[in-house]
């Protein structure tokens, strides 16, 4: 017997003392009998409570078994050593007693339990299926840890490992002697695979820093467990640079790449094997990163790119290396972008470009250092699409712009598709609530003067916000972000004469209406039409013909694919409307096409007449140009300058024509004219007109790197660590710098960490290791002492589950001696009695508890019978 906690008896004593009292004091005449039963069983009762409060508990010796078969679940694990796992249990648990209990759990990267502990003989029929994310990976710590936590209480412990032995935490060791401090035993089953031709990549070996146009060599590991014959490729960027028909002998085998160079300051290479003879492709390619401190290098893209050579050809003959793209060159990768030290952006809608893509290029200035420059255009700035975007968040402009007297008054109505189809959800979003997005941003964009009319339509039209100027923006715009999907499709000629109606006899000198409809689900396309067919009246074709002659011209914004059933019938109607036709399939796009679609109509943004640039500020950027002698450019996109930004060039009426700022570690700029000859005609034929683009990409680009700074890459377990040196010029250490750290991973993502100081210019930041597929970018950042932030980069090597495809059966050995268990037992030894008994402590709190309520009703009861007085013969 013993006592958990023992302190309680101290009560014992004032109990007694209260129980005395109360019984001596009681009002109540009780007979001597009475009195002594009343006592005896009052004490008795606080006796067991005092005792299960106390924690009396029972020993005794017991020899129950609580097995945990853990069953190796990775993708190293064939369907045959799946199947001999399987058999093992089966045949294990029928040699258990009958107080064993039996538990299986499933384990991979992720551990789960796939049968509890309990005494049953039972097995399901099959075992769950471990999702293919978490197959990649055979964590034997996290399986031996969690089966510690949950060995059934009261037994003696025993855990089975029926696995490859291939682990990929490094730690297993540890977990196996935390397992047998705990008491438990650890036996390992090997589980073998069938013999099979495996070839994989090894380690590649490259300098992760090059000088510019340095040579250096690629060397690459060709694992192989049979000989063969193989293609051994060498990508860089993506591009297949090289590539040599190899036969592979068993082992390692060796093959160089010599005298490669990096084009720009960053590349990406990879090496892929392709055998006659092999089992697995997951371990067929590898990747390394490479960084150049290379010429600086420009990247311009333009909607035609054709028309950018002019810039780019006078910034080449000022020894600028410039690299020209169209529309599907939009960079989408990081790695991309850090090829270059700044992007030019000339004329390139918003609507070439997604969310992410945008999020890209602002994360590249902000956390890199590149410089970016956007260069204006019919398809630029507000009138294409960048209003309230990340672009915009960078520039050192507004899309928005000072109302102007000159412009034409608008009209403009909104008319949005509410039908069941507009609940559909978009990243957190649905269709609608995008759809409201964009239409509020259109009443943003107009100008006090004008006047604006929403209704939401699906077999009805509902009116949201009358016709007419809007006073109160803040509100309409709350009331517009309210609109949600109902059901049905858009009735498009109930919603066309609706609008009809409401703008015959606007006010305005421009009317325009935006139809927002499903494209596969544009219903009533005829007056009256029914789901039958049956029509009695116009179509919607001709109506908006109609509101043509009446000066309304109509543009329509549909949300599907090219291939949808409605997609012919919307085109032409914004065609017959004198309108144009937006089609995407993705509703993040929505909120960019009405701001688009809004700016054009209004005609404010984009203003077509002769001026002469300004000079307003001082900057290298403008140094040696004759400003008196500049000719005439022919427009610019109207914008507003931000608080902190510099403007360096002005339109004749102070509009910013460029202007820069510092964004985060990196430069941006904004021309708010063209580079082309729609604007600046004039401009390619003066004699300054090489010299001040190359003045504002040399202003805005990188420097160079700083050879005074240099980081290593180190692996360790699930960390990265970047170790850094810092030297003066003259080789002493620099200490006591701020350095900054971020990891940027592929999808756009960043965590940063400030480097600590571990010895004189020494620093360190540690990284979790990055899991996403792709290059992860680092970046250090130390203000005044690095002019642009040092980079490299790192790319996740495939899962280290696929680099063994044997049994490591000396692993699984060592770890059976740390456990006190066995290698490779037989099934029946699986339940063999334990050498010693376990003791196996007995609660007896819970009778003790259950006695006590037993012996209240009593004590009750013996209280209020009524006694007999004792008569003495």
């Amino acid at each position: 017997m013993q006592l958990a906690h023992p302190a309680f008896l101290l009560l014992g004593l004032p109990i007694a003392f209260f129980v005395g009292l109360a019984l001596r004091r009681s009002l109540v005449g009780m007979e001597s009998p009475q009195r002594r039963a009343t006592l005896a069983v009052r004490t008795l009762l606080f006796l067991c409570l005092l005792l299960a409060l106390a924690g009396l508990r029972w020993r005794r010796d017991s020899d129950a078994l609580g097995v945990l078969f853990l069953v190796d679940a990775s993708a190293s694990i064939s369907p045959e050593a799946a199947a001999q796992a399987r058999h093992f249990v089966e045949q294990s648990v029928k040699s258990r007693g009958g107080s064993d209990a039996v538990g299986i759990l499933g384990f991979a990267a992720r551990t789960r339990v796939w049968q509890p502990s309990s005494e049953s003989s039972s097995l399901p029929a099959t075992w769950p299926e471990t999702p293919d994310a978490d197959r990649h990976a055979t964590d034997f710590t996290r399986a031996l840890d969690f089966a510690s936590a949950v060995f059934p209480a009261q037994s003696f412990k025993r855990a089975v490992l029926l696995t490859d032995g291939n682990d990929t935490s490094g730690r297993a060791e540890e977990a196996a002697a935390r397992l047998a401090a705990g008491d438990a035993e650890l036996y390992t089953v090997p589980l073998r695979n069938p013999d099979r031709p495996e070839v994989f990549v090894g380690l590649l070996q490259a300098p992760r820093n090059v000088k510019n146009g340095q040579p250096f060599d690629l060397r690459a590991n060709i694992e192989s467990n049979t000989a063969t014959r193989s293609r051994v490729n060498l990508y860089q960027d993506n591009l297949l640079v090289g590539g040599r028909d190899v036969a592979l002998q068993p082992g390692r085998n060796e093959i160089v790449f010599a005298n490669l160079t990096v084009g720009g300051g960053f590349s990406t290479l990879e090496v892929e094997v392709v055998a006659d003879q092999d089992t697995l492709l997951e371990n067929n390619r590898a990747q390394v990163s490479v960084t150049s401190g290379g010429e600086p290098r420009v990247l311009l893209v333009d909607g035609d790119e054709t028309r950018a050579l002019p810039l780019a050809n006078a910034l080449r003959a000022g020894k600028i290396a410039v690299e020209t793209r169209g529309i599907s060159g939009l960079p989408r990768a990081l790695e991309d972008l850090q090829r270059f030290d700044l992007f030019l952006l000339s004329d390139v809608s918003a609507l070439n470009l997604n969310r992410e893509q945008m999020e890209l290029y602002r994360a590249w200035v902000q956390d890199f250092g590149g410089g970016f420059v956007m260069i204006g255009g019919d398809n630029s700035f507000g009138v294409g699409g960048y209003y309230r975007t990340p672009v915009e968040q960078m520039l050192p402009v507004r899309m928005e712009h000072d109302d102007r007297q000159d412009t034409p008054t608008v009209a403009l109505l909104v008319t949005l598709d509410r039908s069941g189809s507009m609940s559909a959800p978009v990243q957190g979003q649905t269709k609608i609530s995008l759809a409201d997005q964009g239409a509020a941003l259109a009443l943003g964009v107009l100008q006090p003067k004008d006047q604006f009319c929403l209704t939401a339509v699906d077999t009805k039209v509902n009116l949201i916000v009358p016709l007419g100027r809007v006073t109160s923006r803040t509100a309409v715009e709350q009331k517009i972000l309210g609109i949600t999907a109902s059901g049905g499709g858009i009735y498009i000629y109930t919603a066309l004469a609706d609008a009809f109606q409401r703008m015959r006899d606007a006010n305005a000198k421009i009317k325009h209406v935006i139809l927002f409809s499903d494209a596969a689900d544009a219903e009533e396309k005829f007056a009256g039409e029914m789901a039958d067919g049956a029509q009695s009246g116009g179509s919607a074709i001709d109506l908006v013909g109609q509101m043509l002659q009446a000066k309304i011209t109509t543009s329509v914004v549909a949300l599907g694919f090219e291939r949808d059933k409605d997609v012919n019938f919307l085109r032409l109607l914004a065609e017959r409307g004198n309108g144009r036709f937006y089609l995407t399939n993705d509703a993040l796009n929505l909120p960019q096409i009405f701001t688009t679609e809004t700016m054009k109509v209004a005609q404010s943004s984009l203003v077509e007449e002769p001026f002469l640039a300004k000079p307003v500020g001082r900057s290298p950027i403008l140094a040696g140009l004759n400003w008196t002698q500049v000719p005439l450019l022919l427009g610019y996109n109207s914008t507003k300058l931000k608080p902190t930004a510099d403007l360096l060039l002005a339109t004749e009426i102070g509009e910013p024509l460029l202007a820069t700022w510092r964004y985060g570690l990196g430069q941006s700029a904004a021309f708010t004219s063209d580079a082309k000859s729609r604007w600046a005609g004039g401009w390619m034929g003066w004699a300054g007109f090489g010299k001040f683009w190359t003045q504002l990409v040399r202003g805005l680009m990188r420097p160079g790197d700083a050879s005074n700074f240099q980081v290593h890459l180190g692996e360790g377990d699930g960390t990265v660590t970047l170790e850094m040196e810092a030297a003066r010029p003259d080789g002493s250490f620099r200490n006591d710098l701020v350095i900054a750290a971020t990891a940027t991973a592929p999808d756009g993502t960043s965590i940063s960490r400030p480097a600590k100081a571990v010895a004189p210019g020494r620093y360190v930041a540690e990284f979790p290791t990055p899991t996403a597929d792709g290059t992860t970018l680092f970046a250090m950042s130390a203000p005044g002492f690095l002019e642009r932030p040092y980079v490299l980069g790192y790319t996740k090597p495939f899962a280290r589950e696929f680099l063994k495809t044997s049994t490591d059966e000396e692993a699984l050995r060592s770890l059976a001696r740390i456990g006190h268990g066995k290698f490779d037992p037989k099934p029946e030894e699986i339940f063999a009695r334990p050498a010693a008994k376990t003791s196996q402590w007995i609660d007896l709190s819970g009778p003790l508890l259950a006695a006590a309520l037993l012996l209240l009703p009593l004590d009750i009861y013996l209280r209020r019978r009524e006694w007999k007085p004792t008569t003495t013969g």
